[in-house]
């Protein structure tokens, strides 16, 4: 099929039917072992090199799928905690309660409970991982309340490392 379209095209059919199904549900396959989240990319770097080699020598600009996991991640955090999305509420997390406060508990305020998990395979589940990251991103972007959905993950994107 490869030899039927331009780059343009095969990006098109990556992005709706290989990407798309590699993406369902990934914040519940977002916490495998990363042996098996390595195949995932391994099949996104083979399509992207199909992309490039039928292209005119284009770099496709693209983020690895552990990125786009972790914006989806953040996502979720920020409609149950901001936008209170009342099919979520079971993710929603207390706030963490400061002994003493100082500067840093002042500045991000709503950060939230990091839940204790002693196992590995905890350790790589929804709600350890994503409250880590959203309290460090809470640190780092203290106003976020009122923006739109689209608006935080533009800033997601530009916050998350590559």
């Amino acid at each position: 099929m490869s030899w039927l379209l331009d780059s343009k095209g095969l990006e098109v059919l990556y992005k709706t039917q290989v990407r798309s199904s590699m993406e369902y549900a990934c914040l519940g396959w977002g916490g495998a072992a990363n042996k098996h989240l390595a195949l995932l990319d391994k099949v996104q770097g083979r399509a992207m090199r199909l992309i490039r080699d039928s292209g005119a020598g284009q770099e496709p600009r693209r983020h690895s799928l552990q990125h786009r996991r972790d914006v989806a991640g953040l996502t979720v955090m920020y409609k149950v905690h901001q936008r209170r999305v009342p099919h979520l509420h079971t993710l929603k997390q207390p706030l963490r309660r400061a002994q003493v406060t100082t500067r840093a508990v002042a500045l991000a305020p709503a950060e939230l409970l990091q839940p204790r998990c002693r196992t590995r395979h905890h350790q790589r589940q929804f709600v350890c991982v994503y409250v880590g990251w959203w309290n460090a991103l809470l640190a780092s972007q203290p106003r976020l309340g009122g923006t739109t959905v689209q608006v935080f993950k533009e800033l997601v994107n530009a916050w998350l490392p590559r």
